[in-house]
């Protein structure tokens, strides 16, 4: 049997931090949706200063698993409902939760068994579905980590021919060095789909099984979005940024840089290590230029909601969190430095740079708290 879609956009936006949500945009807008407002993700950052974890709403950090619980797959979006991950052959009948009728549903299913994980790729495929699922770039011939490098990462399928046995699929996440669109070996595929996924690092023993996972997009026939949500977005973020919600039990926010500096001046005092290196040269790198891109996506978000905020304000709040991950992007610069260098003196850079962004996030969070009391007052 050939099956293939024609209509599915290439989405690629530089502000998008991960394979996950480039995958996911092109399948919302094949949906007719707007990735802007549906994956938009509230203004925040977290810090764990036992670990040394950082995030926006999550913290970035190895796993070991591709399995995880509601709690910690919906701390982010005020649109998007993400079920626990649920092993396919024992999900059942799947029904759109009643909580949660207001949002599009991201089912993220696993299966040990390929033979089941295939049939219900080709099935969701036939049916004129493009499926967003994980494959160990060790097995994608077209990535330049093929046959060297293991890692988790998303692609989009588009179709199959089974007789001349390949997949149609793309991979634009060009963050990462992917821009393919086109075929593949099933076989070949199947084989990045089910691999046990060794972990780069100092212990070669840990994996992050793949277990071909995939995801199932859906939404309620009601499904809208209103202005009572894209406004709850900004209030959240208020919210959090000022320190008034945890997210899983930890602070987030200002008082969350806060902290994150303070932690970073005890630091000057430790003796680095391969590990504290590491933290600065790749963890800390990597992260911080995830929180960069998560403020130019709000303040993409800001664009695209403009026509409910003050004409006047928006284009201050944009440049103000353009300004914003501009020092969160030095931050990550300064960090792979002095992992390079091995110099702790540049820790004080890192704080300087926290000190600006601490005063422009106030400043953002104040401005959008303004206008939400004075829409309050009006109502």
């Amino acid at each position: 049997m050939i099956k293939q879609m024609g209509n599915v956009p290439r989405y690629f936006e530089p502000y998008v931090n991960d394979c996950f949500h480039n995958a996911y945009s092109a399948v919302l807008l094949h949906m007719g949706m707007n990735p802007n407002i549906i994956l938009a993700d509230y203004l925040s950052f977290m810090y764990d200063c036992e670990n040394g974890y950082v995030g926006v709403n999550y913290f970035y950090r190895p796993n070991t698993t591709v399995e995880f619980t509601e709690d910690e797959l919906n701390t982010s979006l005020e649109f998007v409902y993400l079920p626990p991950t649920t092993l396919y052959s024992q999900a059942g009948v799947k029904e759109v939760d009643i909580r949660y009728r207001d949002r599009v549903h991201i089912n993220m299913f696993i299966e040990d068994k390929p033979d089941v994980a295939y049939q219900r790729l080709k099935e969701l495929l036939g049916n004129g579905i493009p499926v967003v699922a994980a494959v160990d770039l060790f097995y994608m011939k077209y990535h330049r980590a093929y046959g060297k490098e293991h890692g988790l990462h998303c692609v989009v399928f588009t179709g199959y021919n089974e007789e001349e046995g390949f997949f149609h699929l793309f991979d634009k996440y060009k963050l990462s060095s992917s821009d393919f669109d086109g075929i593949l070996p099933i076989d070949e595929v199947n084989l990045g789909r089910m691999s046990d996924n060794p972990l780069p690092g100092v212990n070669a023993t840990q994996k992050r099984p793949v277990r071909n996972l995939w995801m199932e997009i859906s939404s309620d026939k009601d499904f809208k979005v209103t202005e009572e949500k894209l406004l709850n977005v900004i209030s959240e973020s208020c919210q959090r940024m000022k320190g008034q919600k945890e997210v899983l039990g930890h602070k987030c926010g200002l008082d969350a840089i806060d902290l994150f500096s303070k932690s970073l001046l005890e630091k000057k005092n430790e003796k680095l290590d391969d590990e504290k290196v590491y933290w600065y040269r790749v963890y800390l790198n990597g992260t911080l230029k995830n929180i960069s891109r998560s403020r130019k996506r709000f303040s993409v978000f800001i664009k695209e909601i403009s026509s409910l905020l003050p004409q006047q304000t928006v284009p201050g709040l944009c440049v103000s969190l353009e300004e914003a991950s501009k020092h969160w992007d030095i931050c990550s610069s300064i960090a792979l430095k002095l992992g390079i260098r091995k110099s702790l003196d540049m820790i004080d850079d890192l704080v300087n740079q926290l000190d600006i962004i601490r005063e422009l996030e106030s400043s953002i969070v104040e401005r959008l708290e303004g206008y939400l009391q004075g829409r309050s007052l009006i109502k």
